[in-house]
């Protein structure tokens, strides 16, 4: 995926033009919110598009390609891209600016803690750009394909110069991100090593993490691999257990609303369900979809129809039927307290109502 046509720009002066002109106001009027219903999804906020009234903070944080995207135990939505920014009151507000450029993956610790990827380490940012690492060796870094061990300690063992990409937390606080080709886990400051991904059968290159990760509440770990530049497919997700097991993610053959065969959509990113199972965003050549799969069973939750692809189709104040978006379905997606958000290569953040 490529980032939006705001790439020519630097986020610190397209945030100085747009906040020039009208300030990090959300396009949408608060009394005409109304949460969407079970089945229905709504836009929570409209990202603009970077001139006249478009809120420079949602646009810069939440349109382009997305790197994280959380609700955070504040029950707010944070989305990091080009710069890492809070959703209230359905208005965008900047937190980070240039101090996230290059970051990638995003864990809200509090509304002034942030664990972020960048530069062969793991971060840990606060409003103002204080700074401190976690993880990783400042300068110092590990091979793809290089052996990892089974435990380290964190402030001492290198890291990838590839995606360092924190996307959750255990029930126990520990924090889970992927290092190139490793999940790790961080808690005490040492390092567990969850899962390797093997080299490739011709053992030129080494598999990847790919972007989106997921946890469901009982700890279990969703990930998919890509390798020579290929994405995986759904049929590619693997499961990786509390007790170490490492498993493909079980998964029906078919479910109505979908044409294709689950396991060889494309997948874009995954969210846990906040019990045992994971939503996945998926595509294939005719649509777009969200599906939930918890015990080896698949759920349609949202779907782009066919010609869905306008920006003008979801907007604050308007529900719409999720297995009928009339709208771009958004790239990255995150679940929280019966609802599912989404982000990303769109021009708006989606709520979805799944209780």
């Amino acid at each position: 995926m490529k980032r939006r046509s705001r790439s020519w720009l630097t986020a610190g002066a397209a945030a100085a033009a747009l906040l020039a002109l009208g300030g990090c106001l959300g396009s949408g009027d608060d009394n005409k919110w109304k949460d969407p219903a079970k089945g229905q999804a709504e836009a929570l906020l409209s990202t603009g598009n970077g001139h006249g009234g478009s809120s420079g903070a949602a646009w810069l944080a939440f349109d382009g390609d997305p790197d994280g995207l959380t609700v955070g135990p504040d029950g707010k939505v944070y989305g990091l891209a080009t710069s890492l920014a809070v959703i209230e009151d359905h208005k965008a507000r900047t937190i980070l600016d240039s101090e996230v450029h290059g970051a990638g993956g995003l864990v809200v610790l509090s509304p002034n803690s942030f664990v972020v990827g960048a530069r062969a380490q793991l971060l840990n940012m606060k409003p103002g750009g204080e700074q401190t690492a976690l993880a990783g060796v400042s300068g110092t870094s590990r091979k793809l394909g290089q052996p990892a061990p089974a435990t380290a300690s964190a402030k001492i063992f290198p890291l990838t110069t590839g995606r360092i990409e924190p996307f959750g937390r255990r029930a126990d606080g520990a924090i889970l991100f992927a290092d190139g080709d490793v999940i790790w886990q961080l808690k005490a400051d040492r390092l567990t090593r969850l899962y390797q991904a093997p080299k490739n059968k011709k053992g030129s290159a080494q598999q990847v993490i790919d972007h989106g990760s997921a946890v469901d509440h009982s700890g279990t770990v969703y990930l998919r691999t890509s390798a020579d530049g290929l994405s995986g497919h759904m049929g590619d997700v693997l499961s990786v257990h509390k007790d170490g097991s490492v498993r493909k993610l079980a998964l029906p053959k078919r479910v109505s609303g979908v044409k294709s065969d689950l396991a060889s959509l494309g997948v874009t990113w995954m969210a846990g369900d906040g019990s045992n199972g994971v939503y996945v965003r998926a595509r294939d050549a005719s649509a777009g979809y969200v599906l939930h799969v918890a015990s080896g069973k698949a759920e349609l939750v949202a779907k782009q129809t066919a010609g869905g692809d306008s920006d003008s189709g979801c907007k604050e104040g308007y529900s719409v039927d999720a297995l009928k978006l009339p709208c771009t379905m958004p790239e990255a997606l995150s679940y929280s307290a019966g609802s599912l958000i989404m982000a990303g290569n769109a021009r708006f953040v989606l709520k979805i109502a799944t209780k």
